[in-house]
């Protein structure tokens, strides 16, 4: 078996460049190998992981497409009407109270008098009930009965909180809490 004079040649060209790369010279290039498969194999899982969200993507925009087409054409309502169609009703004013209520008790707050006020603009489509409250206590209690009204009361406004205390070394504040509960037409 003979073989090419070029072959053979070159074969010999690359056992002397190994000789005189020593080890160190081997070990940066297997690290260079090891480093150029180890990036094409990341750059290889990333694009399939790529093509798999864009699938994604383009199935979930069909399906928000046939959702949001379907939905629209059925129902005839427009985006300001499911905007409003989100406010609670006049009738539900007080189950919101309740929920205020609640908010104070789980914050060891006593609600002993409130002042409420409905009104209405004619240009305007929600009702709005302002309801203010004086409270008594700590200044970490008031700030969770705030964060809790806002959170069990979605369509709540925080208009006004006054902090009023008495001396610097008295723990307890006397606050004065306004809202407004933004109401839907019946």
């Amino acid at each position: 078996m003979s073989t090419h004079p070029f072959t053979s040649r070159a074969a010999w060209a690359v056992k002397r460049a190994f000789i005189k790369l020593r080890w160190p010279g081997l070990a940066g290039l297997g690290l260079v190998l090891f480093t150029a498969g180890f990036t094409a194999l990341g750059i290889q899982s990333a694009q399939q992981r790529l093509q798999a969200l864009n699938d994604e993507v383009a199935k979930l925009s069909a399906r928000l497409g046939q959702r949001g087409a379907g939905s629209v054409s059925a129902s005839g309502r427009s985006q300001l009407s499911n905007f409003y169609a989100f406010f609670p009703l006049t009738v539900n004013v007080p189950e919101l109270l309740g929920r205020v209520h609640r908010a104070a008790m789980q914050n060891q707050l006593l609600l002993k008098k409130g002042e409420y006020k409905l009104s209405r603009e004619t240009e305007f489509r929600l009702a709005r009930y302002e309801v203010t409250l004086p409270v008594t206590g700590d200044y970490v209690r008031v700030r969770g009965f705030v964060n809790d009204v806002l959170q069990a009361v979605p369509s709540a406004a925080l208009d006004e909180l006054t902090l009023k205390r008495e001396s610097v070394d008295q723990p307890e504040l006397e606050a004065r809490v306004r809202f407004s509960l933004f109401l839907g037409e019946e």
